[in-house]
């Protein structure tokens, strides 16, 4: 699978958090189930270490001035321990490991 849909590609998502030093990402909700709509945005789970010891509002920051693709960014900036936390008690994060598609690194 190397799109998403019609001009949004994994490759310009890998880019991206390439880009932002991501280690994991986990793309998930109607793009990763094939249900979207043209204005649909973008979930993305991005795992990084480098987020330790940055507050999570300015995690979600970071990442916000570093996308460039033509679509709303829903992204989710998680530590690895932090994920492996909240995979088990967070809603969310339980779907996206259920239904969601890891992009990054590359399969």
């Amino acid at each position: 699978m190397d799109s998403v849909e019609g001009e949004l590609r994994l490759a310009d998502i890998r880019k991206f958090l390439h880009r932002v030093g991501a280690g994991r990402g986990i793309l998930f909700g109607s793009r990763a189930r094939g249900d979207y709509l043209l204005s649909s945005d973008v979930d993305l789970i991005v795992i990084s270490d480098n987020f330790a010891d940055i507050s999570f509002p300015r995690r979600m920051v970071f990442l916000h001035e570093h996308w460039d693709l033509p679509y709303y960014l829903e992204g989710l900036p998680y530590t690895e321990e932090e994920f492996a936390r909240l995979k088990h008690t967070r809603s969310v994060v339980q779907d996206a490991m259920r239904y969601g598609i890891e992009v990054y690194p590359e399969p």
